[in-house]
């Protein structure tokens, strides 16, 4: 009476159907669904105090971070004189960094409507008044009528004292993956503070054209990656990849997690990849400790 032959039964389970949406909520825009649920009013900017204390933590332990053995001036020494820098100009040393003592201040948070079709767009405003200050020494190489026949020294002080802007963050979709955009609105404030001495014997100091030059590169340098509407995208971790492969991730990570380290049983040649990664398996549960100690040293050392 209760039970039922196995032949006859599909052991297969069925996909879910899904439910249709509700005509209503079809009809309305994303914009308008999103609000309504979660209860937010646009005419009434947000207090963002909280992001400013998140904020102020992370940047407070970076600072601190970047002190210890002097960090963060061997990394911009290593990105200045990458192969980017010219050929005409020597060997950058990086004599001053500070990275001030002051905190980004957010205010007015709101939401805005980003285009007809209904998006939206986090708009919240930012003061930062603060000496951010680079300072550096090199040398322009003068190379005609030969290589290298003068040098004419140059040092530059380089520091940002005022930024205010209205910042955007908007999320784009596409069918390959999903963007967060941030911007800047053009009507932004960013102050510059220039010191320059060029030469060696005779020295010129603070030339005014120099200053002009090198806040204007700055300045159209910011523009053309920040400011409206130009951009920066930080990309969305997809979540609903039709590629993954289960199967193949996990020989993947058994491959990445090796290391490098070349553990085969020695008693056999594998034929194909499959045999060496099985034989790496046995190989890993015959020497646990072993295994454990080389990618606790590997892990400190990276």
């Amino acid at each position: 009476m209760l039970l039922e032959d196995v032949k006859k039964t599909n052991l297969k389970r069925p996909l879910p159907i899904s439910t249709p949406l509700n005509t209503k909520t079809a009809s309305s825009s994303p914009a308008s669904i999103i609000l309504s649920k979660t209860l937010y009013d646009p005419a009434s900017p947000e207090s963002t105090a909280w992001l400013n204390v998140l904020f102020a933590q992370t940047i407070y332990q970076y600072r601190n971070d970047a002190k210890t053995d002097n960090r963060l001036v061997h990394i911009v020494d290593k990105i200045l004189n990458s192969g980017v820098r010219p050929n005409f100009v020597g060997p950058i040393e990086v004599t001053r960094l500070d990275i001030g003592e002051e905190f980004p201040i957010f205010k007015n948070a709101r939401i805005r409507p980003a285009d007809a079709l209904g998006k939206m767009r986090v708009e919240v405003d930012c003061d930062y008044s603060d000496h951010i200050t680079l300072g550096i020494d090199t040398q322009i190489l003068l190379n005609w009528p030969k290589p290298k026949i003068a040098v004419l020294p140059i040092s530059l002080v380089i520091s940002v004292i005022k930024f205010s802007a209205t910042i955007t963050l908007e999320i784009v979709t596409s069918p390959e993956s999903s963007y967060i955009l941030v911007s800047v609105l053009p009507d932004f404030i960013l102050e510059f503070n220039v010191q320059s001495l060029i030469g060696s014997r005779s020295k010129l100091e603070d030339v005014p054209k120099i200053t002009h030059i090198i806040i204007s590169k700055l300045r159209n340098a910011f523009c053309e990656n920040f400011v409206y509407p130009n951009f920066k995208k930080i990309k969305m971790p997809d979540l609903w990849s039709p590629n993954k492969n289960p199967e193949s991730s996990d020989e993947n990570n058994l491959q990445q997690n090796s290391y490098g380290e070349e553990i085969n049983d020695t008693t056999k040649t594998p034929s194909t990849l499959t045999e060496g990664l099985r034989q790496r398996k046995n190989v890993i549960k015959d020497y646990p400790l072993a295994t454990i100690y080389l990618k606790v040293t590997l892990d400190i050392y990276l």
